[in-house]
């Protein structure tokens, strides 16, 4: 057999001499080397994957289905702005654990109400909760209140009596905890 590289012939060691015990431990050790190596370079790869796995899972929070229909109902008279800032709270409210609370789900008259306001706000809600939910492509307006009220038709709720202002938009009030 030829070494190609420098076209000598290559002898193995004969089995039972020292020079073979030498020559296995050698090839043995690399092999182990290799094998390490596999391992570690596996290990950190699958590190790398579960970091943005779990990055992803963090920005990305599932609204309900039909939040859009919500968020017309609670805020449609607040413009974009507004309604963009109430997505915000329910965003927070879903990241943070607490129930959704959002009331105008509740109505028993919502598919009319949204019907009635047209398919414009429809397509900007259903854009909003893209925007807050998947993209992430904007800052959230309320720093992140988890809380909303709108104060000059109801006054100050008693839920909000431990809780800080954090944006006034529109009519609404934002709240979260101290």
């Amino acid at each position: 057999m030829k070494d190609l590289a420098s076209g000598n012939q290559f002898i193995s060691p004969q089995r039972g001499t020292p020079r073979f015990a030498a020559f296995r431990r050698a090839r043995g050790s690399l092999f182990h080397a290799c094998e390490a190596w596999g391992v570690f370079i596996f290990a950190v790869i699958f590190f790398l994957m579960q970091l943005a796995v779990e990055g992803k899972e963090q920005s990305t929070v599932r609204p309900p289905e039909d939040l859009w229909k919500g968020i017309i109902g609670e805020a449609v008279s607040e413009g974009r702005t507004g309604m963009t800032a109430v997505a915000f709270v329910y965003r927070n409210r879903i990241k943070k654990g607490i129930p959704l609370g959002c009331v105008a789900l509740q109505r028993k008259d919502l598919d009319v109400f949204v019907r009635k306001q047209g398919g414009g706000y429809a397509r900007i809600a259903k854009k909003i909760i893209k925007q807050v939910f998947v993209a992430g492509n904007i800052t959230d307006p309320t720093n992140g209140a988890t809380h909303y009220e709108n104060l000059s038709a109801f006054g100050r709720p008693r839920w909000a009596k431990n809780m800080v202002i954090t944006a006034r938009i529109g009519k609404h009030t934002f709240f979260r905890e101290k």
